[in-house]
């Protein structure tokens, strides 16, 4: 992403700085201690059952999940929504489970909606 994507992050984070790894929820609590958010703010992005599991148990229910061919049969009834990607302009998301995109791209207005919304899956 370039150097000057440093910038557009208020917290990066990752396993080594907190006591626990994922599935444990350390590593949410701590960025969100960290931004002074709560989980209801908050959309998780995450590729595994371990990440939906951290999420989960850190408090966030808005969580999008994209599943590859080594995390297709993991557990992901957490998540509100599993999809095959997050979408390109020539490559729709195929939703597995949960509220598809209407566009076929996880966009900002889809993101909105999902946190105006209860937990679907």
């Amino acid at each position: 992403l370039g150097e000057e994507a440093i910038d557009w992050f208020d917290v990066i984070a990752a396993g080594d700085i907190v006591p626990a790894k994922k599935p444990a929820p350390d590593i949410y609590r701590h960025v969100l201690q960290e931004m002074d958010i709560s989980p209801a703010e908050v959309v998780a992005f995450e590729d595994s059952g371990h990440g939906v599991t951290s999420a989960r148990d850190a408090g966030i229910e808005h969580i999008v999940v994209t599943v590859n061919g080594y995390t297709e049969g993991q557990d992901f009834t957490a998540a509100s929504v599993v999809l095959d990607t997050l979408g390109e302009p020539d490559r729709r998301a195929r939703c597995i489970a949960g509220l598809p995109p209407a566009s076929g791209l996880i966009d900002l207005a889809y993101l909105r909606g999902l946190v105006a919304t209860t937990r679907v899956a």
